[in-house]
């Protein structure tokens, strides 16, 4: 009788796993999750307020990262910017993008929608990743604040009614949100806003309870905002930043094998990469379209190709690449 006793409390206890710790069992897998931000169709998201980049990364572009991505089974969080720059809105609501067809558009779409969103959270990066939105005019606000600025000093019903917009443009558009990318910076101490603004948003747009939120970095994911009917938030918090210089391209081989260094040696034995599943147990790490594209060099690409084949060589099948939500639940599982 006291066997079963306790084979039932050791049941009832692997059955609550603690947010912020693996399960057990799990420990000897490494979940990873590779973060890309700032995608949009054809414009570069740095082009808008840097006219020193080029204009646009092709839709060819990114079908060669993302057949990559397949092939290398990595998965994600894949961030869609609904209308970059108050250019035009995904969704083809106020006309075709300068210079591309409504055919062209449907194709990125198509696009996101075959190779990644299998192996990618699809999010928007709030609507315009630059001023703020007007939601009745449907145009930019001239001379804003950046939106991330503009929305952390708004009241909580304001902040939802701007992110739901967000995924509505993109769910117009055909492509599912799991959750929420805030651009440039929105104070991590108001998270718990954030949070309850997101879930609000995705619960009304696309029946969502539970969502993740990209909006500051840190060691492994958290809850950062959790309703009373157990609905949540979780902030996904990469441990690993991105090479951003190579948005600007002009990168020597050396200097692509000398970045790759910095996340992971030849050897295998330093690097980011190595620094994050020692001390975090898990590798989250972000990048963005125009660090890969490197003003149309693809040399921050050739620099996560290096450093993933690494990863694989050295920790082969104990990595585990999980999409965005995966990794959520993973360490903050949702309440049943």
């Amino acid at each position: 009788m006291k066997t079963c006793w306790t084979l039932a409390c050791a049941l009832l206890l692997a059955a609550f796993v603690p947010c912020g710790a693996a399960a057990e069992a799990d420990r000897a897998t490494i979940p990873a999750c590779m973060i890309v931000d700032d995608p949009a169709p054809f414009f570069n998201c740095h082009w808008v307020n840097h006219k020193t980049v080029c204009r646009e990364i092709p839709t060819s572009f990114y079908v060669e990262f993302g057949r990559w991505a397949e092939k290398e089974k990595i998965k994600g969080k894949f961030s869609v910017v609904p209308c970059l720059g108050g250019i035009k809105p995904i969704d083809g609501s106020l006309g075709e993008y300068p210079g591309h067809t409504r055919q062209e558009r449907l194709a990125w779409i198509e696009m996101v929608k075959t190779l990644y969103a299998p192996r990618f959270t699809i999010t928007p990066e709030v609507i315009t990743h630059n001023l703020v939105w007007d939601l009745k005019a449907k145009r930019l606000v001239e001379g804003s604040p950046r939106e991330c600025n503009w929305l952390e000093a708004q009241p909580l019903a304001a902040q939802t009614r701007y992110i739901a917009e967000a995924m509505q443009m993109l769910k117009n558009a055909g492509l599912e949100p799991g959750g929420l990318t805030m651009c440039w910076s929105y104070a991590k101490e108001k998270n718990a806003v954030l949070g309850e603004a997101a879930l609000g948003a995705a619960e009304k747009v696309c029946g969502l309870r539970y969502i993740m939120v990209f909006n500051d970095t840190g060691e492994r994911p958290a809850v950062i905002y959790r309703r009373s009917d157990g609905a949540m938030a979780v902030s996904l918090r990469p441990n690993v930043g991105d090479c951003y210089d190579h948005t600007l391209g002009k990168k020597t081989e050396a200097d692509v094998r000398a970045d790759a260094d910095k996340y992971i040696t030849e050897d295998g034995r330093k690097g980011q990469f190595v620094d994050a599943i020692a001390r975090h147990e898990c590798l989250i790490f972000y990048t963005h379209a125009q660090t890969l594209y490197g003003n149309g060099t693809k040399s921050g690409f050739k620099v996560f190709q290096i450093a993933i084949d690494r990863l694989h060589r050295d920790y082969g099948d104990r990595i585990e690449w999980m999409t965005g939500l995966e990794i959520a639940r993973r360490f903050c599982p949702p309440k049943q």
